[in-house]
């Protein structure tokens, strides 16, 4: 019986690895599609990068004269099929101001629109009927990273409850969690840093956005597996300070055979 529950614990710890490096991968998601991260990381993309076959910036200088002499007699100007068929009025007070801050309007009323979009479709069938990897960026996308991750944190917490009527001390359970949620955590470490120093081209600038928070997942993870490593630790040393109080006590405990003898 001893060798199949060794056997069993090992099985499950290895699963309860695998879940966290999912569970790790979907928080990792989930935090790095943020609004306000999407917008801070998705502007130099696509500034620097085409998309649809229109480089954002090139496209509004080569324009902005045009949108000059319009707002001379007229408040707005319609920007039309960019990026597809995304059409957009700028008011003329966002014009006379330069072309840095047309780009600005530009794109962060781009992200917001696309980025709150809503989506009557499954995660994949929207994914298949947009046609864009924009859609990867968007609050539907972010609200199935988190799903995904609840259920993924909710399976090993039920591999952390299965370990426990596996393991002989129950000071290793949490000794164990410790270090598999440690392990799991580490290569989040460098993730974010290692995409910086690849990203050649859009499809890995693109890619790269989905792992900038991996550093924080990384301390959150790291952080837990110290809490329960101390925990682990800490009961076997109040384990061993019991028993050797529980020997003492006993050894204090000597009879005294002659007290209660009978005088001749």
């Amino acid at each position: 019986m001893g060798v199949i529950k060794r056997i069993l614990l090992v099985f499950v710890c290895v699963l309860l690895f695998v879940s966290l490096l999912i569970g790790n991968v979907f928080l990792t998601f989930s935090l790095s599609l943020d609004k306000t991260n999407i917008q801070t990381e998705l502007s130099p993309v696509l500034k620097e990068n085409f998309i649809n076959g229109i480089n954002l910036n090139s496209f509004i200088d080569s324009s902005y004269p045009v949108m000059q002499l319009h707002c001379q007699t007229n408040s707005e100007f319609i920007l039309e099929n960019i990026y597809g068929e995304y059409t957009l009025n700028i008011p003329c007070t966002i014009i006379n101001q330069g072309s840095d801050e047309i780009f600005d309007y530009v794109l962060i009323d781009f992200i917001e629109n696309f980025y709150d979009a809503e989506f009557d479709c499954g995660f994949l069938d929207c994914l298949e009927k947009t046609g864009s990897p924009l859609f990867l960026i968007s609050a539907k996308s972010k609200s199935y990273f988190t799903n995904n991750f609840y259920l993924v944190i909710s399976f090993s917490i039920m591999l952390f409850v299965f370990m426990f009527f596996l393991v002989n001390k129950k000071s290793n359970l949490f000794i164990l969690s410790g270090i598999l949620l440690i392990i799991s955590s580490l290569p989040f470490m460098k993730f974010n840093s290692l995409f910086s120093l690849i990203s050649t081209n859009i499809y890995l600038d693109f890619i790269s956005i989905f792992f900038t928070k991996s550093y924080v997942v990384f301390l959150i993870m790291f952080l837990f597996g110290l809490v329960f490593l101390g925990i682990g630790i800490l009961f076997k040393i109040f384990g061993v300070g019991f028993f050797i109080s529980k020997f003492f006590s006993k050894k204090s405990k000597v009879p005294k055979p002659f007290l209660n003898k009978k005088k001749n």
